[in-house]
């Protein structure tokens, strides 16, 4: 093999795995972190849930209590661009602060930009404990 051939094997070699990287890493889907976690609503670190409108984050997982009193947790990283929504209770639904896109307490997309809905988890309070998985 003289140089120009390595040279040329080299970089469609590169040219390749930087293409991988890019595609997988481009990919929207609402996959969401696979979760199985449990947390104690007496925990200081969960004390916004304590009132309607209060959402925290835990394991890529933002968990909210809604304007009707039930905890809800859906995948944090919007399925458009991955910036971490919000819970908004004056439109009771998850928010994308960076393009505006907006989804429904179960996930749903209600307004784009994003096209694909965020995971959601299955809930489960019994007394002060609560179990997110999924």
């Amino acid at each position: 093999m003289d140089r120009k051939d390595f040279l040329s094997s080299i970089g469609f070699s590169a040219a390749g795995i930087i293409m991988a990287v890019c595609l997988g890493g481009c990919k929207n889907d609402s996959g969401g972190p696979v979760v199985d976690f449990t947390f104690d609503l007496n925990d200081p670190a969960y004390a916004a849930l304590a009132n309607a409108g209060g959402y925290v984050y835990k394991n890529g997982v933002v968990i909210a209590k809604t304007t009707t009193g039930n905890i809800v947790a859906v995948s944090k990283a919007c399925t458009h661009e991955g910036a971490d929504v919000q819970y908004q209770s004056n439109g009771n639904r998850f928010y994308c602060p960076r393009h505006g896109a907006a989804f429904s307490t179960s996930g749903n997309v209600t307004n784009g930009p994003a096209s694909t809905n965020l995971k959601s988890y299955t809930v489960i309070v019994n007394g002060n404990s609560v179990r997110i998985s999924g």
